[in-house]
């Protein structure tokens, strides 16, 4: 068994000073201020939280759920692919954000977020402490991880597989250092999972990695081949395949695992999501992945060095997904940050042995400095945090239901980014109106838009696309889409196509100023974000140019 290295914090004398018991759940520890810091970033970009349309048809997928107490098996969002046989795959987490919105709007939905990520970033120092990190070390470490996912902190399913990312995380390492039997309850938290968000499959893949870091470590330690060896692999490939098993607890069975191989594997609709781009290095987030990478080859080095291979080979395998996906570095960060904590406070410890070990007056004042820092953090490891962090939770879930959430969490659809006013122009707009041609019809609108406009429209209308790409790869929708969007030659013929009769469009779009200069459409409402065309009457000669040019 390899074993984790100890705290090196606490001498004797901080050993023997005890905290008194309630001392130790009142007082803040460190992790305390690594959670406040956690939460005024949160505060700082609650903006961001709401900047993708997609939280909308996720709100309203699980009101759906909640409203038919079934999860729905055909889609019911779209004219284009109405019908269709559609994966709701991450429903229980969209019952959950439909249950928050219900609750308190907006607000819930933003708010349980900061819940899930603060949870989670609270958890991730924690194992870091239980991993022998250096307390001071961790919350550098930590609040770096948590700059790095900023890019990301979108009201998503996605954040729902971080907290549980750590939580599986802490559950394989307690087996690997101390042979605890957490591990075996993995597969339930699988079977969980599986309902919430699909990111769950990346964990066979780690399990292979510590199956074959484990093998490398015991071959390393002359033991290949020794029972003890066996059990752990064993293990290893008992909890996967039962994992595997457990994942097919959802509505949709083996069907799942079908659409998420085929999803992540068409490379096509891959390339055209932003967030499964590499990360651009030019920008902000991409130079902090940079940094993350450099931490992480500096961790492997020293990993190297104490044949810890298991953590080699998981910086290897999550700094080669996060190059290839920016998208990946949520994950990375709950990997890598134990790691990297861990493999610097060694690092540390060993440059501050060595710089105590003389007996000149620089080296006395050290070792005083030192022995003073061993014992403050010795006092620290003691104390829970417990009360700051209850404090942090109540503070956030009072914010949600009073008048502070519209300051703090910025529980709205940006007007400057979605089409906001036009949402309300077309539900201003009277029956009889529509009945007149005004607003009837099938509409189009971008897949950015798409979302929104579910959230708020629905089921009165139903949109083009949207921003669930897997499900419109499935037919021609997204080939479609893409040449309208992009005004090709035959983007009339395609609007004729699917009968649409108004769009809901961004302001000065290329397709918005050709339609208008095609003659065959007019605009009843515009604003600086976006703008609503609708198609005029074909008059007959028209009808008559339109046949002759389809004969020819």
């Amino acid at each position: 068994m390899t074993q984790a290295k100890r705290p090196t914090g606490e001498d004797s004398r901080s050993r023997n000073k005890k905290v008194g018991a309630i001392a130790r759940w009142l007082l803040p520890s460190t992790g305390s201020y690594c959670l406040l810091i956690a939460l005024f970033l949160l505060v700082n970009n609650s903006w961001r939280f709401l900047i993708d349309s997609d939280t909308g048809w996720h709100i309203r997928a699980g009101e759906l759920i909640l409203e038919t107490h079934a999860v729905p098996q055909r889609d019911v969002f779209s004219h284009t692919m109405a019908g269709r046989e559609w994966f709701a795959w991450e429903w229980l987490t969209d019952v959950m954000m439909a249950a928050l919105h219900h609750q308190w709007g907006l607000a819930g939905v933003v708010g349980g977020a900061f819940l899930v990520l603060l949870a989670s970033y609270a958890a991730l120092y924690r194992m870091a402490l239980r991993r022998g990190a250096d307390p001071m070390i961790t919350l550098a470490v930590t609040i770096f991880a948590v700059l790095c996912g900023i890019v990301h902190w979108l009201a998503r399913p996605h954040l729902v597989s971080i907290a549980l990312m750590v939580a599986w995380y802490a559950a394989v390492e307690s087996f690997r250092r101390d042979r605890s039997r957490w591990i075996y309850l993995l597969p339930l938290l699988i079977a969980l999972w599986a309902n919430l968000h699909g990111a769950f499959v990346v964990t066979f893949i780690i399990l292979a990695v510590y199956a074959a870091g484990e093998w490398a470590e015991f071959a390393a330690r002359g033991e290949c081949g020794a029972a003890s060896m066996w059990r752990v692999l064993r293990t290893y490939a008992v909890v996967g395949a039962l994992s595997a098993v457990a994942a097919l607890a959802t509505p949709y069975g083996f069907k799942l695992y079908g659409h998420l191989w085929r999803y992540l594997t068409d490379a096509k609709l891959l390339s055209t999501i932003s967030e499964f781009q590499s990360p651009d290095f030019h920008m902000l987030d991409g130079k902090l992945i940079e940094i993350l990478l450099l931490l992480a080859a500096i961790a492997a080095a020293n990993a190297i060095r104490q044949r810890r291979f298991v953590e080699v080979g998981l910086l290897i395998l999550w700094g080669h997904m996060t190059l290839r996906s920016e998208r990946h570095v949520t994950l990375a960060v709950v990997i890598l940050a134990p790691i990297i904590a861990e493999q610097f406070s060694a690092l540390t410890a060993e440059f501050a042995d060595r710089a105590t070990a003389g007996m000149g007056r620089a080296a006395r004042v050290l070792r005083t400095a030192r022995g003073w820092y061993r014992e403050t953090m010795g006092i620290d490891r003691q104390l829970t945090g417990a009360f700051a962090a209850a404090a942090v939770f109540v503070f956030v879930i009072a914010v949600m239901g009073s008048g502070l959430a519209e300051k703090i969490l910025s529980p709205h659809f940006s007007p400057n980014r979605f089409p906001v006013a036009a949402a309300d122009f077309i539900l201003r707009t009277k029956p009889e109106d529509q009945l007149q041609g005004r607003l009837n019809g099938k509409m189009y609108s971008s897949d950015q838009f798409g979302g929104y406009l579910i959230y708020r429209l629905y089921p009165q209308f139903k949109v083009f696309v949207d921003g669930r790409s897997d499900f419109y790869r499935r037919g021609a929708v997204l080939d479609d889409y893409d040449k309208i969007a992009t005004v090709k030659p035959q983007w009339s013929e395609l609007l004729d196509k699917y009968d649409i009769q108004w769009m809901t469009l961004r302001r000065d779009e290329p397709l918005a100023l050709i339609a208008l200069m095609s003659g065959r459409w007019r605009s009843v409402y515009e604003d600086s974000v976006a703008q609503i065309l609708i198609r005029k009457p074909v008059q007959p000669d028209q009808a008559m140019d339109s046949q002759t040019n389809n004969v020819k």
